[in-house]
Parts: C-alpha cells; structure tokens; sequence
C-alpha cells in the first residue's frame, strides 16, 4: 500500500530505524505503478525465491518484478545495463560474478541455505544407495573437482583449457551399462559447455560417479526445470545440475545425499547502491526488499 499520510510515514520511518538500525533507509522507491525488476536464473532456488511458490515455502515478493534468464552472467549484464535492479542468485556464483564485473557488490547476508544433491529415477532404488557410497567413498575426490573449479564463473568458461567430457549417446538397448545424466549447462561452474563437449563441477562428479560403478557416461543437455519430469524417461537415469534437495522434488525424485551444502541465495547489486549496507541478518535484508518501491 503506498503511503499517503506524511504522519502515517513519519511512524512507519521511525518504528523501521528502530528495528532495522537504518537498513535500507536509503532504498530507492520505484516510479508509480513501476516495479522494480530482480534478476534470476530460470528454475533454481533463487527464481522461486523471489517470484514465490508454496511448495517449496516461499511468499515471493508482490512488490517485485522477477526477471529470468538462462543464466546468471546475462543477469549481472542486465544489472549493470540498469535493466534491473538487484540479482538474486547462488552465493558462490555471486561471488564469481562479482569478481568479474567491475562497480558490483555482493550483499553478505544469505536469503536461505540449501543443499544439492543428485536427483534420481524413483525407480532405481539400487542406483540410489550406489551413488550415495561413491559419494561417501570418494569425498576427497569431490572436493578436489571443487577446488579445480574455484575460479570459473560464466564470464571466463569460455576460456575453460582443461578437461571436457564428450555427450555420448544413448543407447536404450544396453542401459544397464550406461549413466544417463539431464543437465542444464549454463550454470558454471557446475555445469557449462567448451564447444560440443562439458565440464564443471557436476559433469566431473558425474564421471566420478559412472567410472567407479564401471559404466558409461552419457550427458543430455535440458531446459533446467524440465530435468526431474526427464529422469525414468528415454533413459535417463539421474539429474546434476546443482539441484537444490525440497520437498516439491523429492515428490518426484529421489534425492542423494548432499554432495554440497550451505549454498545459498544472496543478492547482488551496484556499489553505489546502500539500501543493504546496514543490514546484518536475513530478516533486515528481507524486509529491505519487501519495502521496495513502497
């Protein structure tokens, strides 16, 4: 509702300063009935974030306009195209992003805490448990193809001169001996594409995980929402495409055991923006964006 009433205003300013220590007291109102626009990645945590979606428990924000794309580099493009205003997106990536576009910021306060996990065909309660003890077994190994990533983000994958793994293809007549795995590799750098072939760190787990279970490897490349309506079908086994492990997925797949955890959502932002300098926890930085354009 907007606020009309210069003493109405003047109550709602001094209860917010109050409680918020003047987080956000510099934010900027959108012009009329203009929105404000947030970037995000189509069909990861930060886009149900921010647009809502109550199967996974988030109210969304009625206030902002949520714009998608296909991944988050576009999104920084946008950002610092004065497109929008904010990105919101995996901290890790953020952090990435940050370090490869000059004037933005990151904003240290996580908007939730998620895991990822490898989603399976419910079906293949076998394949499950055997993921799950390369994942057990093979722990150092993960780490090191973590480590091997720690500087790739989607502005320099292109640049990417180490390892690539070919798609291979599906052969439906001799499944049992193939890993097939849905991706979406446009989300560096867990996932991207070095001309017809992939890397990151998922593709590099999903080797891990075909080459200790003696089979081989094929990759499919998908739309990232469409990945766990995919697996069961055409062959494909599992999805790794730094799924966050829900609820609302795990009515429909199978989840590993987290092979990362405590990535979170944050947002990004230009230097020159202050609306989040004083905030400290994830509520201020919260009522910060629900009071946008307010």
């Amino acid at each position: 509702m907007k606020k009309f009433l210069s003493i109405l205003l003047a109550v709602i300013m001094t209860a917010s300063l109050l409680s918020l220590a003047s987080c956000g007291k510099e934010e900027e109102k959108a012009s009329g009935d203009e929105k404000v626009a947030v970037g995000v990645q189509n069909g990861t945590t930060g886009y149900f974030y921010m647009a809502g979606d109550a199967s996974w428990g988030f109210e969304g924000f009625d206030n902002l306009k949520v714009n998608g794309y296909e991944n988050g580099g576009l999104a920084m493009a946008d950002l610092k195209a004065g497109n929008v205003k904010y990105v919101v997106i995996d901290g890790d990536v953020a952090r990435e992003l940050v370090a490869k576009n000059e004037g933005t910021k990151m904003i240290e306060v996580p908007l939730t805490t998620e895991s990822y996990g490898v989603a399976v065909d419910k079906a293949q309660t076998e394949l499950l448990a055997s993921i799950n003890t390369v994942l057990a077994d093979k722990a150092d190994d993960v780490q090191a193809i973590f480590d091997k990533y720690a500087n790739v983000n989607d502005d320099n994958a292109n640049a990417w001169e180490g390892a690539t793994i070919p798609a291979g293809t599906v052969d439906l007549d001799n499944a049992d001996k193939q890993l097939v795995v849905a991706t979406n590799a446009a989300f560096a750098p867990f996932e991207f594409k070095v001309g017809n072939e992939f890397a990151g760190i998922d593709m590099e787990i999903a080797k891990l995980i075909a080459d200790e279970l003696g089979m081989e490897l094929v990759i499919v490349d998908m739309e990232f929402d469409s990945i766990t309506a995919a697996l069961g079908k055409n062959g494909v086994d599992v999805g790794l495409a730094a799924m966050t492990i829900n609820p609302a997925r795990e009515k429909v797949v199978s989840f590993s055991t987290p092979y990362y955890t405590e990535a979170y959502q944050v947002v990004v932002c230009k230097n020159d923006d202050t609306a989040f300098d004083a905030c400290k926890t994830t509520e201020e930085v919260v009522n910060v964006l629900k009071n946008i354009g307010k």
